[in-house]
């Protein structure tokens, strides 16, 4: 386990713990705020290029979504955190669409085939926000149970999360409790 604790500009001190297994190569890292926060939701519509640039830290409890383009990204098994900007959060989005065309273009399901263009117009409209133009606007959203991330812009705006969205959102990884007594079994 490793623990390195930083001030994070316009968001406050953090810790950076990241858990890994010399065994297996299993790994896990997570950004947690320093001072007790609560569930919340970040959004940035953007509007500008310079909103690329826009610092994002994200819990690996976040919930990503871009709702005009229907995309979501929930956490998994093993997701983690990180500190990027809007564009780097776009370049991940576009990495998986990317895949996904990948995936549909190699099948011979005719199904598969059919989502093709939509795939297609998804990566194009990503390209064209990370070169700065948004269309008729793009909004970032991110919804963490635990409060471990934030859209840093002052374009961007906070709220709390109601109990019922909390319960709806994936929570993320569940950190596994490893006895190191039991190792040798």
């Amino acid at each position: 386990m490793g623990a390195h604790t930083d001030e994070i500009p316009y968001f406050g001190e953090h810790t950076q713990l990241t858990l890994r297994c010399e065994l297996c190569g299993w790994r896990h890292t997570d950004f947690i705020p320093n001072e007790g926060e609560l569930s919340g939701e970040s959004t940035l519509k953007l509007s500008q290029p310079e909103h690329l640039s826009t610092r994002v830290v994200r819990g690996a409890s976040a919930t990503i979504r871009i709702p005009e383009l229907g995309l979501e990204v929930e956490p998994g098994a093993s997701s983690g955190g990180y500190v990027s900007n809007i564009e780097g959060v776009l370049e991940r989005f576009l990495g998986i669409c990317e895949m996904v065309f990948r995936d549909l273009s190699s099948s011979n399901d005719s199904e598969d085939q059919q989502k093709i263009p939509l795939i297609q117009s998804l990566i194009e409209s990503i390209e064209s926000a990370i070169e700065g133009d948004f269309g008729d606007g793009l909004t970032i959203v991110m919804l963490d149970p635990d409060g471990h991330s934030k859209i840093l812009h002052a374009d961007a705006t906070q709220r709390e999360l109601t109990d019922d969205e909390v319960a709806e959102l994936a929570t993320g990884p569940a950190i596994p409790i490893i006895d190191a007594a039991n190792l040798d079994d």
